[in-house]
């Protein structure tokens, strides 16, 4: 990857994680208590869909650190599961991607990666 590349690269990264930081969903966590049964499958409704939302930008963080730590060993674009490149058009797409397109379809197909892990037995 081109020096002026991967420098474009990390400011998208590095802006997306800033935005992330900026955003708190903690909170809408915060309700004030009901009677009413409607009222509260509203406010559960809402405090799942919140909940949700901090997921994601969770995990959407972690993406964002773990693209930066491979940028800066000249692992970025390159599949964490099978090894292969990472489509470029993927990488503009979402720049914290860290699987192939096959891969990633695999992992959310059935929650795993799709190669097994490489452990050696220790017996």
């Amino acid at each position: 990857m081109l020096h002026q590349n991967k420098e474009v690269v990390r400011q998208q990264l590095l802006t997306k994680l800033e935005d992330l930081s900026r955003r708190d969903s903690r909170d809408e966590l915060i309700r004030e208590r009901c009677n009413d049964p409607m009222d509260q499958m509203q406010n559960r409704f809402e405090m799942d869909l919140t909940i949700s939302v901090i997921n994601n930008d969770w995990e959407t963080r972690k993406a964002i650190e773990t693209a930066l730590k491979l940028l800066a060993i000249d692992e970025y674009g390159i599949c964490q599961d099978c090894g292969a490149e990472i489509n470029p058009k993927r990488l503009e797409a979402i720049p914290w991607t860290t699987l192939c397109v096959y891969c990633q379809d695999e992992y959310d197909c059935t929650g795993v990666a799709a190669s097994p892990p490489k452990y050696r037995r220790a017996a």
